[in-house]
């Protein structure tokens, strides 16, 4: 059961998220299409997902607790493989029910039904599979 202090800091959270979000759509409106399009091509993605990840600024923290409970560590990653994984996280429909998930189960190894809504699954399982030294 979530304890009154877990929720209050949850909507903390969500707030500062929500503000930040705001800040940096606000910031990628007043440089113009141009320059969007310009840093969209210097991070190899699309105008549009450079718009998603500014939007969205909680989605690597969802990442990043998914990379924890598999032992995998972010600068460890090849640059473009983290890079595409934060960009498919972005656009996932399944954002709530990740969140949730960790929420429930942070670090269990033994439960996987992530991996059947995940859209990383695939690059998570081969990372996962090259770093312990297995065949995929």
């Amino acid at each position: 059961m979530t304890t009154p202090r877990s929720v209050l800091d949850d909507i903390r959270r969500w707030y500062r998220n929500w503000r930040a979000a705001r800040k940096a759509a606000f910031e990628l409106q007043c440089v113009g299409a141009a320059e969007i399009e310009h840093v969209a091509q210097e991070l190899g993605i699309s105008s549009s997902a450079l718009q998603s990840l500014v939007t969205h600024p909680d989605e690597g923290e969802l990442l990043a607790k998914r990379l924890a409970g598999l032992h995998l560590e972010p600068s460890a990653l090849p640059r473009e493989a983290f890079r595409d994984m934060q960009r498919v996280c972005s656009m996932c429909g399944c954002k709530y029910r990740c969140g949730r998930d960790l929420a429930l189960k942070p670090l269990d190894p033994d439960w996987q039904k992530w991996r059947e809504y995940c859209p990383n699954a695939n690059t998570l399982t081969a990372l996962e599979a090259l770093r312990s030294g297995r065949q995929i």
